[in-house]
């Protein structure tokens, strides 16, 4: 049994899926368009941190190490590799698409880390 506390990254997730919804939100005065573009540029930051977040986190223990250290680098290649591809999605599928509000999503979500600090100590 670990009696080292699990990093609170879960909770960091869960705050930048929030910050998602409420760029999307706060795009919606804009129009619908401006607030699809703000979610899914939020979605595109947070569900790829999400995934790191799962793979970064999977092992505990001296023992693994190695394995902690493998999943930080394989973690963090996906999450860039996965960041580029729902870009590459959204530019090539979504036909009405808010520039400015996809990247403000995007940013909003990002900066998140920002307050990290203090869900962390939730």
């Amino acid at each position: 049994m670990s009696t080292v506390p699990r990093p609170p990254a879960y909770r960091i997730v869960i705050l930048q899926l929030i910050l998602a919804l409420i760029s999307a939100l706060l795009a919606w005065l804009h129009s619908d368009v401006a607030a699809m573009s703000a979610l899914l540029g939020g979605l595109t930051c947070a569900l790829p941190n999400a995934y790191f977040v799962w793979r970064a986190f999977r092992y505990t223990g001296a023992r693994s190490a190695t394995r902690i250290v493998q999943s930080f680098y394989q973690g963090e290649s996906w999450k860039f590799l996965l960041t580029a591809l729902c870009f590459m999605v959204i530019f090539q599928r979504v036909e009405h698409l808010n520039v400015l509000a996809l990247f403000a999503g995007f940013i909003t979500v990002q900066l998140g880390h920002l307050a990290s600090a203090k869900v962390a100590n939730l």
